[in-house]
C-alpha cells in the first residue's frame, strides 16, 4: 500500500471527494475531458490457485479522443489520489492501440515488467553468489532499478545459472524461494513482495453485489524434485507447493523459512464490488467484516476509482511436473552446479546441444585445484535417402565404442573411416559395434 496522510485516508471514500486522474503521454498532461474511459488490471492470482512466485504485470487501458495525443505515444505515466495530495499509479509502456469510429483511441500499456523478457546469462558472475547478488545484476542487465534490498532468504548462495530462461522466470524463482511474489512498484522499481504486508479495514456498507467462497488456511509447505524431499507442517489444511523446477531450492532451510513465514496463514475467496482508494497494492489484505482477503482485481475511473474484487482462492494440488523420478530439466541443473559446502567444492557442467552433436565441458574447482574435462559426442539420427556413401565428419581421435548403422537395404561395401577415426574392426552396414 501506498503510504499516505490522514488526512488523505479521512478524504478518500467520502463523498463530495473525487480521485484525480493525470495521465502524462510522453511527458504531456492529458486533458481530462479528453479521457473517455480508464482501466488498471493487475491480478496475483491468475489461475485462482494460491501459489507463490508470481511475476504479474499492471496493465493500463484508456480511451482517448485523439486530438489528446501527440505524433508519438510510447510512454505513459499515471498519477491519482486527491487535490491536496497525489500518488502514483506507475511507468507504463505501449503495448496495443486500436482506432474506434468516435475518434477516439483506444490504448492498451503494461509496465515494465517486460524489460523483463529477455534470456539472462549469469555465467560472469563469481560463483557462488547469494540470491541479491544475483537479483542485482539481473536489474542491472534489465535496466530496472531494484527496490528491493533485502528478502526472505536473500543470503542463500547458488551456484547455477541457464541461460536459455528469461530474465523474468529468474525473477519468479527467486521470489518463490523468498516466500513471495515480484512486482513493478509505481515508482518503476522492481520488488519482492510479501502476501499481507500491509492490512486494511475496509467497511462492508460500501460493497454491492459480493460473494463469499470458502476459508483458505495454510498448514504446510512442500518440495519435491525427484531427489529432495522438503516437507514442513501438517496436511491438516492446505499445503504451499514449490515448483519442482525451481532450480534455486537448494536445502531443507528454505522451505523451513518459508513455512515459518507462511503457517497459519488464513484469508477467503470472495468477489464483490466497491469504492476503493487507489493506494492500495496488489497483495495487500482487506479485512471485511472480520474476514481477511486478498486484495487484487480491475479497478475503473468514474470520478471515484470502483474496483472488481476477483478474489478466488483455492489450494494449488500437487503438481504434475513433481515427478517421483527427477526430470530431465531439474537433473541437468543439478548436474551443471554442485556445490559441496562441507568439502569447499564447487562442480559446473555447461552442455552445448544442436540436432547431430552435443559437447560437454565439465570443471571442477576447490581451494587447492581446477580440475576440466570437456567432452563431445556426436549422435546421427538424420533419414538419408537416395545416397551411396556416408561421411562422418568432425570425427575425434580414438576408439568407436558403439556404431550402428540401420537401413532398408543391405549393401555388400563396406564402411571406411577417415584416417582419424580408429574402429576396433572392420565395420558392415546394420551391425552394431560394442
Amino acid at each position: 500500500m501506498y503510504q499516505t496522510s490522514e488526512n488523505y485516508k479521512q478524504n478518500i471514500y467520502a463523498d463530495p471527494t473525487r480521485h484525480l486522474l493525470n495521465i502524462y503521454i510522453e511527458g504531456n498532461l492529458v486533458n481530462l475531458d479528453h479521457i473517455f474511459d480508464f482501466k488498471v488490471s493487475h491480478r496475483l492470482l491468475s489461475d485462482e490457485e494460491f501459489s507463490l512466485g508470481s511475476v504479474t504485470a499492471k496493465s493500463i487501458e484508456m480511451k482517448i479522443h485523439k486530438n489528446s495525443l501527440p505524433d508519438c505515444y510510447q510512454n505513459f505515466y499515471v498519477e491519482t489520489g486527491i487535490e491536496e495530495e497525489k500518488i502514483p499509479i506507475g511507468y507504463f509502456t505501449l503495448e496495443k492501440i486500436e482506432k474506434n469510429d468516435d475518434d477516439t483511441i483506444t490504448i492498451k500499456a503494461i509496465d515494465h515488467m517486460i524489460k523483463f523478457e529477455f534470456h539472462y546469462d549469469g555465467s560472469h558472475l563469481n560463483y557462488p553468489a547469494t540470491m541479491i547478488q544475483v537479483l542485482k545484476d539481473i536489474c542491472l542487465q534489465a535496466g530496472v532499478e531494484l527496490g528491493s534490498t533485502s528478502f526472505l532468504n536473500n543470503d542463500k548462495q547458488v551456484a547455477v545459472y541457464d541461460n536459455t530462461l528469461s530474465a523474468r522466470e529468474y525473477v519468479s524463482y527467486i521470489a518463490e524461494q523468498a516466500g513471495g511474489f515480484a512486482l513493478l512498484g509505481r515508482d518503476g522499481k522492481l520488488y519482492i513482495k510479501t502476501i499481507g504486508e500491509n492490512i486494511t479495514e475496509l467497511n462492508i456498507e460500501l460493497l454491492q453485489d459480493y460473494t463469499w467462497g470458502e476459508e483458505f488456511k495454510v498448514s504446510r509447505v512442500a518440495y519435491e524434485d525427484g531427489i529432495q524431499d522438503f516437507k514442513f507442517g501438517k496436511e491438516e489444511n492446505s499445503t504451499i507447493w514449490i515448483n519442482s523446477d525451481n532450480m534455486y531450492i537448494v536445502d531443507a532451510n528454505q522451505i523451513e523459512n518459508i513455512y515459518n513465514q507462511w503457517k497459519d496463514f488464513e484469508c477467503y475467496s470472495f468477489e464483490g464490488k466497491t469504492i476503493i482508494d487507489p493506494a492500495l497494492d496488489i497483495g495487500d489484505i482487506l479485512i471485511i467484516d472480520h474476514k481477511r482477503v486478498i486484495y487484487q482485481g480491475d479497478m475503473e475511473y468514474m470520478g471515484k476509482f470502483k474496483v472488481s474484487l476477483s478474489s478466488k482462492i483455492q489450494a494449488k494440488q500437487k503438481a504434475e511436473t513433481t515427478r517421483k523420478m527427477i526430470s530431465d530439466k531439474t537433473k541437468i541443473r543439478r548436474v551443471q552446479s554442485q556445490i559441496d559446502q562441507a568439502e569447499g567444492t564447487i562442480t559446473q557442467l555447461v552442455e552445448e546441444r544442436n540436432e547431430q552433436d552435443k559437447k560437454i565441458a565439465k570443471v571442477e574447482q576447490d581451494l587447492d585445484r581446477i580440475k576440466q574435462t570437456v567432452e563431445s559426442g556426436y549422435d546421427f539420427k538424420r533419414k538419408i535417402e537416395g545416397v551411396t556413401e556416408i561421411y562422418i565428419e568432425n570425427a575425434i581421435e580414438g576408439e568407436v565404442l558403439n556404431l550402428t548403422i540401420e537401413g532398408n537395404k543391405i549393401y555388400e561395401s563396406n564402411l571406411f573411416p577417415e584416417e582419424d577415426l580408429y574402429p576396433q574392426m572392420e565395420l558392415q552396414p546394420n551391425q552394431e559395434v560394442n
